[in-house]
């Protein structure tokens, strides 16, 4: 592979190829960074940042029957999807895709490391990105009554789903606040996480219909956050038994 990164966002990107852990990350930064969107933005002075208000619309591809919208990393990405210039302008990631939520888009098309986002990814991640760092606005804790069977349900889902390595249970409710908590589940897994929560939210509307659930990823190496470093201290509900080598 040829591609050099040019700033942070690519450098997580470049990372997060190869090594699964590393993927938050470069979904915070993505969030965080002014991406390269081609098209026009109503009331927007150039190519420069936009400052709020404006009317954007942004240009499409089409790849395998399914329209695209295309952003990019860096002008340099950019330039090399289209090498005469054409109108685009600057916005950071979170309002781009909070501002055409349901839409796909398309990383760096046509590059050496580029990337596909459909809906559900990105609703996940506009979620679970916005985060504070020490989680001081959740209060966490243990159920009063253990979801039995929403456990059971999810230990039959995780025993067909090879790439996850264990799951940890809590119970979480915002602080200071009177809303019921709910069921908070983190996940060690060396895999594509927001598909694997959606698959959780489906269990969960089964054996929990109406209950609110959130999915954390979590790492045993880099623990991360309290939040994450809590989970990790709970016993896991489900752990992966070890394979067991042939002769």
């Amino acid at each position: 592979m040829s591609f050099v990164p040019e700033n942070k966002l690519e450098e997580a990107m470049l990372q997060a190829a190869s090594h699964a852990p590393s993927r938050p990350l470069f979904y915070r930064l993505l969030m965080e960074t002014e991406l390269y969107v081609l098209g026009v933005a109503s009331g927007s002075s150039g190519a420069g940042p936009l400052t709020g208000g404006e009317m954007i619309n942004i240009d499409s591809i089409t790849r395998d029957g399914k329209s695209y919208h295309p952003v990019f990393t860096s002008q340099t990405r950019m330039n090399a999807f289209v090498p005469e210039p054409q109108s685009h302008f600057l916005l950071r990631g979170r309002a781009l895709f909070e501002s055409t939520r349901g839409a796909s888009f398309v990383l760096n098309p046509n590059s050496d490391l580029g990337k596909t986002l459909v809906p559900d990814e990105i609703a996940y991640w506009l979620a679970h990105s916005r985060q504070s760092a020490d989680q001081t606005d959740i209060v966490v804790g243990q159920p009063d009554i253990y979801p039995k069977k929403l456990v059971k349900a999810l230990c039959v889902l995780f025993m067909s789903r090879s790439r996850i390595a264990a799951a940890h249970l809590a119970y979480a409710a915002p602080a200071g606040s009177h809303e019921a908590a709910y069921p908070l589940i983190g996940l060690e897994a060396d895999s594509d996480v927001p598909t694997l929560a959606q698959e959780i939210f489906q269990v969960a509307a089964t054996t929990l219909p109406g209950a609110r659930i959130d999915v954390v990823y979590l790492d045993p190496n880099a623990p991360g956050t309290p939040l994450q470093q809590h989970l990790l201290s709970i016993a896991p509900f489900y752990r992966r038994a070890p394979e067991i080598p042939h002769n």
